[in-house]
């Protein structure tokens, strides 16, 4: 009788659990902080990575400073590898709470009007991402630092930071 049981629990799990066809959608998020030192970010591989980087991999989102014409640093913006159409602002918010709410809420992100830059990138910003492979991931940027730094005489530095939580859709789908 078990064997029956069994038998028939296998098949049905056969039959209606193992479709190929059906995409595996994977549960890809976490919080990542992206600085001038690991200066890029790849949803693919879920962590801040350096440039260049001895796997050959290129990030999906590159940290910049954002300068005037005179050097004075503003604050922080995004690009990508080759001037890619990657960033769109889906929406802003004025307390961490409401954009949290919103970010969690979002379970697909726009098709078009893709720009080459996040420009300027501040906290409480909900951004939808192109990654390089075509892929989609939405990210809620927590809190971002620039400024102007000497590490050594007649040099100017930048360091830039952005903390950020991410979601990553690794089926190629805008739906999360």
């Amino acid at each position: 009788m078990y064997k029956i049981i069994y038998s028939l629990i296998v098949i049905i799990m056969i039959s209606y659990g193992c479709d190929s066809n059906e995409p595996v959608i994977e549960d890809t998020s976490d919080e990542v902080t992206i600085t001038h030192n690991e200066s890029g970010f790849s949803f693919s591989q879920g962590k801040a990575i350096s440039i260049p980087n001895s796997q050959n991999i290129i990030p999906d989102i590159i940290i910049f400073a954002h300068l005037d014409e005179q050097g004075n640093v503003f604050g922080v913006f995004f690009g990508a590898d080759s001037l890619r159409k990657s960033f769109n602002l889906v929406e802003e918010f004025s307390t961490i709470d409401s954009a949290k709410t919103f970010f969690y809420n979002l379970t697909e992100v726009p098709d078009s009007n893709y720009q080459d830059l996040a420009l300027p990138v501040t906290a409480n910003q909900i951004w939808a991402v192109k990654t390089n492979d075509n892929k989609y991931g939405k990210i809620l940027v927590m809190s971002t630092k620039a400024y102007e730094y000497s590490p050594a005489p007649g040099f100017r530095g930048y360091y830039v930071e952005a903390k950020f939580k991410w979601k990553y859709q690794p089926n190629g789908s805008r739906y999360f």
